[in-house]
């Protein structure tokens, strides 16, 4: 296997200085690399750190490391910090030493050194070093005497260090460093650690490291370097740029380079891969020159994969030393990486394995066929069920894919992979394509995208090629039965005939495969089916063994699943404290993860944005909102409801109140077109309605009762939203009568906060009648109810009524006034000309009223008569409009006197 090398010429296509010197010959630079064509990247942070390490006043590092892979730009940030560095004032001397080959001499690096110091141009520093000897063997300890004595910042700089070998050379640089003057900081840059004792230093704290995940550039500086192109990409294309590079300075570089007048950048980056000609030239020049055959074919073979362990490099390649090859690879930094969750998995770097896997071919078609079959075994014999089908599509073997998709296609289905297989399985045989295991992934695929009459046509097919599921006999034909039924489930929530699916899923056997993480499933969709069908109870009890099903099986995406769900059914009753607390589990396991992009996290989240709408929690439109163009994005079933609940939530914030509560109505998140449990559609209803009200639109108030009563029938919900109407066009006694049933607990609400909304409705129809005593009975149990959950949100919709008499009744509450005073303070406090209206002399007089004294203590107080008192009191009590006292202190609370 022959790699094709062109020496010097990605060189010169990078800008990158090369100095022409024949191979046998060393050579040693003394000066400082500048950018070619003056372009360069300010890295200033990089800058900032190296800096800081070696000037810091508490602890400064006396040797500093810059080691990473080829193309890492290494020495160019060094070299722009040092000129950086020489032209700030009070500036160190920099001397600078590029060893540029491997034949290494004691004497010629002692001579370079004493002529990259003599080059800096300081004359003291010349005139020191004129009298030392290179050819001395201790010239180390008379240096660092000399420069001791000198007793001036000198900052040596040693580029290529890792091309150092020569075991004398490499001793004496040891000494020197271990025992060097403290005014000199010396700094090594290279490819990978040059085999000095540097242990021993970071073990004292005297060594301080830059490596290859410091110079990875960030997205600005890749922005920057790319704009020395003329080249502007938009966030998702830099986005794309960078996950293909991973900041690898070169790559970016020659991206730079490709991209500049380019008219798709787009495709081109989705096509920048390893076996570009500039890539690829590069990669043969710098990483792989130099590398054995036996270390070529090594890459070649591990590059299968997308990440390794030692054990299966050994099954691909047949070395036995493979974990000798790898730690060289690793120690060389030769662009291969540990991947941080895994610590015993490797991966090379994105463009150097897209490069090694289109030269695989070299070793011979059916070869490639059998690499691929091994890392398909590999995967399936460690769980890895996606990564095995990927393989084995990769191979083209038709009974592996087979075989593999009747082992795991519940496994894949219950991972939530569907869509990715389904994606794998466009580019398998179409023989494989048309296995019934691979079209129930292709329906799983199809419900996970919101596909649902592709889901629908799919399982009809299976049903009629029922007998084709009879793969290893009926055990596991069952199993796919039973999954095949979850998924009808799935597609009937979103088209109706709920009760038909579930029966048929009933008649398979719920919860009895004796496979965890299938049950968990299977359960999961029992349960949906009955909240979706407003049976809450006996959906809790389901989803709860779904939950345990899913720990057990520890299936923490499962368990997201479930818990999500099960905050739905305590987001259906109300129980705004279970349905936070369950969806902050799920968010938690969805973020540990990294599932956020997945719908059922972004449903979860819809959840609690309602929690904190109920308590009027300012993040909760801005949370739906994300919520809702993520699901938007996934063209998922929940989007549309989404979208509503987004507008409800933000109305508050609404700066234009009718067209957004229009937008509301156009996309409302209870309309009967959406798939939305019941309870769901009940606990949104108040809020609604009474958004319609407000706006002015009786007719939609009409039409959302009417609606309501046919989605929900003669419940607790749908009287509550015909009473709001009904007191809105001031129908007292009809409003009373349709609630009257609520209140006598005859008639149930589905959710909890309803009922609290319905002692409102009733406090409002006895102020509307001067019953005020009726009015503050009403008011205090729907503090009684509200209380426990912190429910703050139907207060606020019933309007002002409620509020001032809140208000009026300040210290009425008994241990309930905590929390009414927590309501009275969430509303805006009301603009009023009343402190206009009082005089100083009343002002004064109206904060002495909360502390209950006697018109005689307070006259005392304010050194003025009783009767003064007294006529101060009644203009207040006139300008206020109030009879008493009490009345007095809300009064002026309401309108912020107080």
């Amino acid at each position: 296997m022959a790699f094709v090398e062109d020496r010097f010429s990605v060189q010169r296509e990078l800008g990158v200085g090369v100095t022409a010197v024949p191979l046998g010959e060393f050579h040693l630079s003394t000066r400082i690399p500048t950018s070619a064509g003056g372009r360069t990247v300010t890295r200033t942070r990089l800058h900032a750190m190296l800096t800081e390490a070696l000037t810091d006043d508490a602890h400064p590092f006396p040797v500093a490391l810059v080691c990473a892979p080829a193309g890492s730009g290494k020495t160019r940030a060094v070299a722009d910090w040092a000129r950086e560095t020489l032209a700030a004032g009070d500036a160190p001397t920099i001397a600078w030493l590029t060893i540029e080959e491997r034949h290494n001499d004691l004497d010629v690096v002692h001579r370079a050194i004493l002529r990259s110091l003599t080059d800096t141009g300081n004359p003291r520093l010349q005139k020191a070093c004129a009298g030392l000897d290179s050819e001395s063997p201790d010239l180390g300890a008379q240096l660092s005497a000399a420069l001791h004595e000198l007793g001036e910042n000198i900052w040596m700089i040693i580029d290529d260090g890792h091309l150092l070998r020569d075991t004398d050379v490499l001793t004496d640089l040891e000494s020197f460093m271990r025992w060097q003057p403290p005014m000199l900081r010396t700094v090594i840059v290279g490819r990978f650690e040059p085999p000095l004792a540097l242990q021993r230093l970071r073990l004292d704290g005297k060594l301080f490291t830059l490596t290859a995940k410091n110079l990875a550039f960030t997205s600005d500086e890749a922005a920057e370097m790319l704009d020395e192109h003329d080249v502007a990409l938009s966030p998702a294309d830099l986005d794309a740029l960078m996950d293909r590079t991973e900041g690898w300075a070169a790559g970016i570089r020659l991206a730079g380079m490709s991209l500049e007048g380019h008219p798709d950048p787009s495709r081109l980056i989705a096509e920048f891969t390893g076996d570009r000609r500039a890539v690829a030239d590069y990669l043969i020049e710098e990483v792989l020159a130099g590398q054995t055959d036996e270390m070529r074919e090594f890459l070649l073979r591990t590059s299968v994969p997308v990440s390794f362990t030692v054990e299966l490099a050994e099954k691909l390649t047949g070395c036995a030393d493979a974990h000798g090859n790898i730690d060289w690879l690793e120690h060389h930094n030769f662009l291969i990486s540990r991947i941080a969750d895994s610590p015993t998995h490797y991966r090379y770097h994105p463009l150097l394995r897209s490069y090694l896997r289109a030269e695989i071919s070299r070793i011979g078609h059916v070869e490639v066929e059998n690499l691929e079959l091994t890392a398909a075994h590999w995967h399936d014999e460690f769980g890895d069920a996606l990564l095995a089908l990927e393989h084995a599509v990769n191979s083209g073997d038709h009974d592996e894919i087979v075989a593999l998709l009747a082992r795991t296609s519940l496994a894949l289905i219950v991972g939530g992979h569907g869509e990715a297989v389904d994606r794998l399985l466009t580019r398998a045989p179409r023989s494989s394509q048309d296995h019934p295991s691979a079209r129930l992934i292709r329906a799983a695929a199809a419900l996970a995208s919101g596909n649902i009459p592709v889901a629908t046509s799919t399982l009809e097919l299976l049903d009629r090629r029922r007998s084709g599921l009879l793969v290893d006999g009926a055990a596991e034909s069952r199993l796919h039965l039973l999954l095949r039924e979850s998924l009808r489930v799935q597609t009937a929530i979103g088209t109706g005939d709920i009760e038909t699916a579930l029966n048929r899923l009933r008649g398979v056997g719920v919860g009895t495969s004796g496979d965890p993480d299938v049950d968990a499933f299977v359960l999961l969709q029992e349960g949906r089916a009955l909240l979706f069908l407003g049976r809450t109870d006996e959906s809790e009890v389901v989803l709860g063994k779904s939950l345990a099903h899913a720990r057990l099986g520890d299936a923490p995406l499962g368990v997201m699943y479930c818990l999500g769900t099960l905050g739905t059914v305590a987001m259906s009753r109300g129980d705004v404290v279970r349905a936070s607390a369950l969806a902050d589990e799920a968010l938690t396991i969805g973020r540990t993860h990294s599932a956020t992009s997945d719908p059922a996290f972004q449903s979860t989240k819809l959840i609690d944005s309602w929690c904190r709408y109920v308590r009027m929690d300012p993040d909760a439109a801005r949370a739906a909102a994300e919520s809702a163009e993520a699901l938007r994005r996934a063209n998922t079933g929940t989007a549309g409801f989404a979208e509503g609940a987004a507008t409800l939530f933000g109305l508050d914030e609404s700066g234009h109140r009718h067209s957004s509560v229009t937008t509301l109505h156009a996309e409302s998140p209870v309309s009967s077109s959406l798939p939305v449990p019941p309870g769901v559609r009940a606990v949104l209803l108040p809020a609604i309605q009474y958004a319609y009200l407000a706006a002015g639109e009786i007719g939609w108030a009409h039409e959302l009762a009417t609606e309501t009563h046919a989605l929900l029938g003669p419940t607790g919900d749908t009287a509550v939203v015909e009473a709001i109407v009904h007191l809105h066009l001031h129908r007292l006694d009809l409003a009373r009568k349709t609630l009257q049933p609520v209140l006598d607990g005859e008639l149930d609400c589905a959710a909890g906060t309803n009922l609290i909304a319905a002692w409102l409705v009733d406090a409002s129809i006895a102020l509307a009648r001067k019953h005020d005593s009726r009015a503050h009975s009403a008011l205090t149990e729907a503090l009684r109810l509200a209380e426990p959950q912190s429910v703050v949100r139907p207060f606020h919709d019933c309007g002002p009524l409620i509020r001032e008499l809140l208000v009026r009744s300040t210290g009425r509450f008994g241990v309930l006034e905590a929390f009414a005073e927590r309501l009275r303070a969430s509303f805006p406090r009301s603009e009023s000309a009343a402190s206009d209206m009082l005089t100083p002399r009343e002002l004064e007089l109206l904060v002495e009223l909360p502390s209950w004294r006697t018109a005689e203590q307070i006259a005392a107080d304010l050194c003025v008569s009783v009767n003064t008192v007294k006529t101060h009191l009644r203009g207040i009590y006139r300008k206020l409009g109030v009879t008493s006292r009490r009345d007095a202190i809300a009064a002026a609370q309401h309108n912020g006197l107080l």
